[in-house]
């Protein structure tokens, strides 16, 4: 009987304790969603959607043009998942270089240099695709490829 009773009670501070790991881990991602994220192709699509935010609003035009992208250049087959959760995600930021900063190790880890140049050729199609390509998209990219250690030769191949 004592034993039972010792058991219970341990079997319920096991569950307190995992629940009150799980309420952490939910309040973090909730926080920062941005920090979840070790996936480079989950991480290229989130900035292909903060990139085009930054140039205003996200149409549907732009939504086929980040799908397309998705599902050429990157090769996913089905490409709703990843860029619900991404679309979700750039929702959370403040801007697009923060992403980029954010994702930057990530990517140089991960990626080639080819991979590298198609991802930075992704965002700028993805931006143009957008209608509004100014000042603040130039400086966009710009910071793009430096973080992806990008030369102005890797960004435009002759």
């Amino acid at each position: 009987m004592i034993g039972e009773a010792a058991n219970e009670l341990t079997d319920a501070a096991g569950r307190a304790v995992g629940k009150y790991k799980r309420h952490k881990f939910r309040k973090k991602v909730e926080d920062s969603p941005l920090q979840a994220v070790d996936d480079p192709a989950a991480a290229a699509v989130i900035m292909m959607y903060a990139a085009a935010q930054d140039a205003g609003p996200v149409t549907a035009q732009v939504e086929e043009a980040i799908r397309r992208e998705v599902a050429t250049t990157m090769g996913i087959r089905e490409p709703t998942e990843v860029m619900v959760f991404a679309k979700w995600v750039a929702g959370h930021v403040a801007d697009a270089n923060s992403v980029s900063m954010r994702y930057a190790k990530l990517w140089a880890q991960k990626l080639n240099l080819q991979e590298r140049r198609d991802f930075h050729g992704m965002v700028q199609r993805v931006m143009e695709e957008s209608g509004t390509y100014g000042e603040s998209q130039t400086y966009l990219l710009a910071r793009l490829a430096e973080r992806l250690a990008l030369t102005s030769e890797d960004r435009w191949p002759a």
